[in-house]
C-alpha cells in the first residue's frame, strides 16, 4: 500500500483570522490561496500579507525573548 507523502501545511490561526476579518473571505479560500491553489491578484496579496505578518510575529517573539 502506498504511503501518503504529501505533508499538510499548517497556518497560523491568528493570522488567518486577521485576514478573514480584513478581507471578508472564507478560511478555505485564504488557505487555498496561500497554498497556491488559487491564482490572481487577491491570492497574491494574501500571500504577501501573510508573509509580512509571519515575519512581524517572529520578530516580536524574538524581541520578547531578548528582554
Amino acid at each position: 500500500m502506498a504511503e501518503n507523502t504529501k505533508k499538510k501545511k499548517v497556518y497560523n490561526q491568528e493570522i488567518l483570522q486577521v485576514l478573514i476579518d480584513r478581507y471578508g473571505l472564507s478560511k478555505d479560500y485564504i488557505q487555498k490561496s496561500l497554498r497556491g491553489d488559487r491564482v490572481g491578484l487577491v491570492p497574491d496579496k494574501l500571500k504577501k500579507e501573510y508573509s509580512t505578518l509571519i515575519l512581524a510575529t517572529d520578530e516580536a517573539i524574538k524581541n520578547a525573548l531578548n528582554k
